[in-house]
């Protein structure tokens, strides 16, 4: 490790990898709040942050785990669970008073057709005004499963543990999108 009078030690959250500092500085100079997605194995986050006086405040926030409360029974990690995590965080700064943000990807790579250009997508689609290219978006028929589908009728065995048939995802998926945007559900 370099040492010396001239050198200066990184701040610890670029050392551990964590923040892209110059990237953070560019989103909050837009002025705009961020629609902050972040995904794992298992759920997806959507997050809609200000800048506040006393640091960053979240105004409105979706995962992909609260989908089970509207009727979603697929997994939570995947593409159409992202999309409508979007739909939720969206409708949520909606009804917030937010009417447009910046998409905010931290460090996950920006592979077009991912989770996190999903989740951006959802948001528009609610109503939210997030710049974007349409290049970067999945395939309608990937967002919606059909992929996830049409793999599950090759196999023998079933795709997902529980009982949720993966063959009918991309009819759930129209289902609970539609109870959604609709306005049916209390947010």
């Amino acid at each position: 490790m370099a040492s010396g009078p001239r050198y200066t030690v990184p701040m610890r959250r670029r050392r551990e990898a964590r923040t892209d500092y110059h990237q953070r500085l560019r989103l909050l100079k837009s002025g705009k709040p961020r629609l902050v997605a972040r995904k794992s194995n298992q759920a997806v986050t959507a997050q809609l942050i200000t800048r506040g006086p006393q640091g960053d405040e979240t105004v409105a926030s979706a995962r992909s785990t609260d989908l089970a409360e509207y009727g979603w029974e697929a997994p939570t990690g995947n593409l159409p669970a992202a999309y409508l995590t979007g739909v939720l965080a969206g409708l949520r700064a909606v009804e917030a008073g937010l009417d447009e943000a910046v998409l905010d990807i931290g460090l996950n790579s920006p592979t077009p057709g991912s989770k996190v250009f999903a989740v951006q997508e959802g948001a528009i689609d609610a109503g939210l005004e997030v710049p974007h290219n349409d290049s970067v978006l999945a395939d309608w028929s990937r967002t919606r499963g059909e992929h996830v589908a049409e793999y599950a009728e090759q196999k023998e065995e079933d795709l997902y543990s529980g009982d949720f048939d993966a063959t009918e995802l991309p009819d759930h998926f129209d289902e609970l999108r539609e109870t959604l945007l609709e306005g049916d559900v209390e947010l």
